[in-house]
Protein backbone atom coordinates (compact mmCIF):
# COMPACT_ATOMS: atom_id res chain seq x y z
CA UNK A 1 0.00 0.00 0.00
CA UNK A 2 1.16 3.79 -0.40
CA UNK A 3 0.82 5.13 2.99
CA UNK A 4 2.10 8.68 2.65
CA UNK A 5 2.33 10.90 -0.52
CA UNK A 6 4.96 14.00 -0.79
CA UNK A 7 4.22 16.98 -2.97
CA UNK A 8 6.08 19.08 -4.46
CA UNK A 9 4.48 23.38 -4.31
CA UNK A 10 5.14 25.54 -6.87
CA UNK A 11 4.27 23.90 -10.61
CA UNK A 12 2.69 20.45 -8.49
CA UNK A 13 -0.05 22.51 -6.56
CA UNK A 14 0.29 26.04 -7.05
CA UNK A 15 0.14 27.91 -10.46
CA UNK A 16 2.67 30.37 -10.70
CA UNK A 17 5.09 31.60 -13.67
CA UNK A 18 8.80 32.05 -12.61
CA UNK A 19 8.75 35.07 -10.11
CA UNK A 20 11.90 36.30 -12.75
CA UNK A 21 9.39 38.07 -14.77
CA UNK A 22 7.91 40.06 -12.17
CA UNK A 23 11.86 41.34 -11.32
CA UNK A 24 12.21 42.27 -14.98
CA UNK A 25 9.07 44.27 -14.95
CA UNK A 26 9.88 46.02 -11.88
CA UNK A 27 13.36 46.48 -13.97
CA UNK A 28 12.24 47.52 -17.02
CA UNK A 29 9.46 46.04 -18.62
CA UNK A 30 10.29 46.91 -22.37
CA UNK A 31 13.09 44.49 -21.67
CA UNK A 32 11.23 41.86 -20.10
CA UNK A 33 12.08 38.55 -21.92
CA UNK A 34 16.19 39.83 -22.27
CA UNK A 35 15.80 40.65 -18.51
CA UNK A 36 14.37 37.34 -18.08
CA UNK A 37 17.13 35.39 -20.13
CA UNK A 38 19.97 36.69 -18.51
CA UNK A 39 18.82 36.10 -15.02
CA UNK A 40 16.84 32.80 -14.55
CA UNK A 41 20.38 30.65 -15.65
CA UNK A 42 22.03 32.71 -13.09
CA UNK A 43 19.55 31.92 -10.32
CA UNK A 44 19.76 28.34 -10.64
CA UNK A 45 23.74 28.54 -10.67
CA UNK A 46 23.55 29.58 -6.77
CA UNK A 47 20.22 27.31 -6.28
CA UNK A 48 22.18 24.23 -7.33
CA UNK A 49 25.57 24.79 -5.96
CA UNK A 50 25.69 22.66 -2.90
CA UNK A 51 29.12 23.06 -2.04
CA UNK A 52 28.54 26.81 -0.78
CA UNK A 53 29.72 27.78 2.56
CA UNK A 54 26.60 29.54 3.71
CA UNK A 55 23.30 28.61 2.90
CA UNK A 56 21.15 31.42 0.76
CA UNK A 57 17.45 31.56 1.00
CA UNK A 58 15.33 32.17 -2.75
CA UNK A 59 15.39 35.78 -1.70
CA UNK A 60 18.76 36.48 -1.41
CA UNK A 61 19.35 34.52 -4.17
CA UNK A 62 17.31 36.72 -6.10
CA UNK A 63 18.65 39.71 -5.08
CA UNK A 64 22.11 38.64 -6.13
CA UNK A 65 20.65 38.25 -9.76
CA UNK A 66 18.85 40.95 -9.49
CA UNK A 67 21.88 43.24 -8.60
CA UNK A 68 24.21 41.38 -11.40
CA UNK A 69 21.27 42.78 -13.66
CA UNK A 70 20.94 46.01 -12.89
CA UNK A 71 24.96 46.23 -13.41
CA UNK A 72 24.70 44.27 -16.86
CA UNK A 73 22.09 46.64 -18.37
CA UNK A 74 22.46 49.83 -16.80
CA UNK A 75 19.23 49.65 -14.73
CA UNK A 76 18.26 50.78 -11.09
CA UNK A 77 19.13 48.14 -8.58
CA UNK A 78 15.62 47.18 -7.50
CA UNK A 79 17.13 44.12 -5.38
CA UNK A 80 16.01 45.54 -2.09
CA UNK A 81 12.40 45.55 -3.34
CA UNK A 82 12.80 41.95 -3.93
CA UNK A 83 11.74 40.30 -0.85
CA UNK A 84 8.11 42.77 -1.30
CA UNK A 85 7.88 41.84 -5.14
CA UNK A 86 8.33 38.30 -3.91
CA UNK A 87 6.22 37.52 -1.66
CA UNK A 88 3.52 39.85 -3.44
CA UNK A 89 4.10 37.79 -6.79
CA UNK A 90 3.18 34.54 -5.31
CA UNK A 91 0.54 35.47 -3.19
CA UNK A 92 -0.92 37.78 -5.20
CA UNK A 93 -0.29 36.28 -8.99
CA UNK A 94 -0.64 32.52 -7.93
CA UNK A 95 -3.60 29.98 -7.48
CA UNK A 96 -4.16 26.30 -6.81
CA UNK A 97 -4.59 24.36 -9.88
CA UNK A 98 -8.24 22.92 -9.96
CA UNK A 99 -7.65 19.48 -9.28
CA UNK A 100 -5.38 19.94 -5.95
CA UNK A 101 -8.27 20.45 -3.49
CA UNK A 102 -10.18 17.30 -4.72
CA UNK A 103 -7.43 14.78 -5.30
CA UNK A 104 -6.00 16.13 -1.22
CA UNK A 105 -9.55 15.87 -0.33
CA UNK A 106 -9.44 12.37 -1.60
CA UNK A 107 -6.53 11.44 -0.49
CA UNK A 108 -7.05 12.95 3.29
CA UNK A 109 -10.03 10.47 3.56
CA UNK A 110 -8.03 7.49 2.30
CA UNK A 111 -6.14 7.60 5.28
CA UNK A 112 -2.76 8.81 3.25
CA UNK A 113 -0.18 10.83 5.49
CA UNK A 114 0.77 13.96 3.00
CA UNK A 115 3.71 15.90 3.19
CA UNK A 116 4.36 19.23 1.13
CA UNK A 117 8.27 19.64 0.68
CA UNK A 118 8.89 23.05 -1.12
CA UNK A 119 12.25 25.05 -2.35
CA UNK A 120 10.95 28.18 -0.79
CA UNK A 121 11.42 30.86 2.00
CA UNK A 122 9.47 29.29 4.73
CA UNK A 123 7.68 32.99 5.42
CA UNK A 124 5.98 33.26 1.70
CA UNK A 125 5.21 29.59 1.63
CA UNK A 126 3.54 29.63 5.02
CA UNK A 127 1.47 32.52 3.67
CA UNK A 128 1.08 30.91 0.55
CA UNK A 129 -0.95 27.70 1.66
CA UNK A 130 -2.72 29.22 4.47
CA UNK A 131 -4.23 31.76 1.80
CA UNK A 132 -5.33 29.31 -0.67
CA UNK A 133 -6.16 27.12 2.19
CA UNK A 134 -3.75 24.45 1.70
CA UNK A 135 -2.28 23.63 4.94
CA UNK A 136 -5.00 22.32 6.58
CA UNK A 137 -4.47 18.87 4.38
CA UNK A 138 -0.69 18.45 5.20
CA UNK A 139 0.85 16.32 8.20
CA UNK A 140 4.16 17.87 7.85
CA UNK A 141 5.42 20.92 5.98
CA UNK A 142 9.36 20.62 5.13
CA UNK A 143 10.85 24.30 3.39
CA UNK A 144 13.59 24.41 2.39
CA UNK A 145 15.15 27.93 4.00
CA UNK A 146 14.07 25.92 7.61
CA UNK A 147 16.08 23.14 6.40
CA UNK A 148 19.11 25.18 5.00
CA UNK A 149 19.08 23.06 2.07
CA UNK A 150 17.58 22.99 -1.49
CA UNK A 151 16.41 19.54 -3.42
CA UNK A 152 17.81 17.12 -4.14
CA UNK A 153 20.89 17.81 -1.47
CA UNK A 154 22.20 15.23 0.64
CA UNK A 155 21.15 17.37 3.75
CA UNK A 156 17.54 17.77 2.03
CA UNK A 157 17.20 14.28 1.95
CA UNK A 158 18.72 13.27 5.46
CA UNK A 159 16.09 15.62 6.76
CA UNK A 160 13.22 14.51 4.86
CA UNK A 161 14.16 10.81 6.26
CA UNK A 162 13.91 11.83 9.51
CA UNK A 163 10.35 13.17 9.12
CA UNK A 164 8.55 10.34 6.65
CA UNK A 165 7.90 6.28 8.46
CA UNK A 166 8.90 3.52 6.69
CA UNK A 167 8.98 1.66 4.60
CA UNK A 168 9.77 3.86 2.00
CA UNK A 169 8.44 1.57 -1.13
CA UNK A 170 4.95 2.75 0.11
CA UNK A 171 5.72 6.33 -0.06
CA UNK A 172 4.80 8.20 -3.58
CA UNK A 173 6.49 12.03 -4.30
CA UNK A 174 4.68 13.95 -6.73
CA UNK A 175 6.54 16.75 -8.36
CA UNK A 176 7.21 18.96 -11.69
CA UNK A 177 10.94 19.11 -12.44
CA UNK A 178 14.12 17.90 -12.14
CA UNK A 179 15.02 17.74 -8.48
CA UNK A 180 11.59 16.81 -7.32
CA UNK A 181 12.69 12.90 -9.33
CA UNK A 182 16.16 13.40 -8.34
CA UNK A 183 14.68 13.87 -4.50
CA UNK A 184 12.75 11.23 -5.06
CA UNK A 185 15.53 8.56 -6.14
CA UNK A 186 17.72 9.39 -3.15
CA UNK A 187 15.11 8.55 -1.29
CA UNK A 188 14.64 5.56 -3.14
CA UNK A 189 10.63 6.19 -3.07
CA UNK A 190 8.25 5.91 -5.56
CA UNK A 191 8.26 9.40 -8.34
CA UNK A 192 5.18 10.70 -10.29
CA UNK A 193 6.49 13.47 -12.80
CA UNK A 194 3.61 16.16 -13.50
CA UNK A 195 3.24 17.07 -16.67
CA UNK A 196 1.31 20.81 -16.29
CA UNK A 197 2.83 22.58 -19.06
CA UNK A 198 4.10 19.76 -21.28
CA UNK A 199 6.47 17.10 -21.75
CA UNK A 200 9.98 17.03 -20.25
CA UNK A 201 12.70 14.76 -20.64
CA UNK A 202 13.13 13.18 -17.19
CA UNK A 203 12.79 9.91 -16.34
CA UNK A 204 10.58 9.32 -13.56
CA UNK A 205 8.96 6.52 -12.15
CA UNK A 206 5.17 7.62 -13.71
CA UNK A 207 3.89 10.52 -15.54
CA UNK A 208 0.77 12.23 -15.14
CA UNK A 209 -1.04 15.50 -16.68
CA UNK A 210 -3.37 15.43 -13.66
CA UNK A 211 -3.89 15.08 -10.05
CA UNK A 212 -6.63 12.00 -10.53
CA UNK A 213 -3.78 9.94 -12.23
CA UNK A 214 -2.37 9.48 -9.10
CA UNK A 215 -5.49 7.56 -8.17
CA UNK A 216 -4.26 4.90 -10.59
CA UNK A 217 -0.82 4.84 -9.58
CA UNK A 218 -1.58 3.81 -6.03
CA UNK A 219 -4.39 1.57 -7.05
CA UNK A 220 -1.47 0.06 -9.37
CA UNK A 221 1.16 -0.09 -6.06
CA UNK A 222 -1.20 -1.39 -4.20
CA UNK A 223 -2.12 -4.56 -5.92
CA UNK A 224 1.42 -5.59 -6.81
Amino acid sequence: MIHTVIFDVGGTLVNANSVFHAFADAMDNSRREELFRFMRPIFFEYYRDEHRPDFLTIKQIASLVVQRAANQFGLEDISPRVPELYADYYLGGAQPFDDVVPALEKLKKQGKALIALSDADADVLEREMETFSLKKYFDKVIVSSNVEAYKPSDKMVAYIRERINPPYHQILLVGDNEVDIMTAAKLKVHSALIRRNGQFPIAADYQISSMPEIFGIISELENE
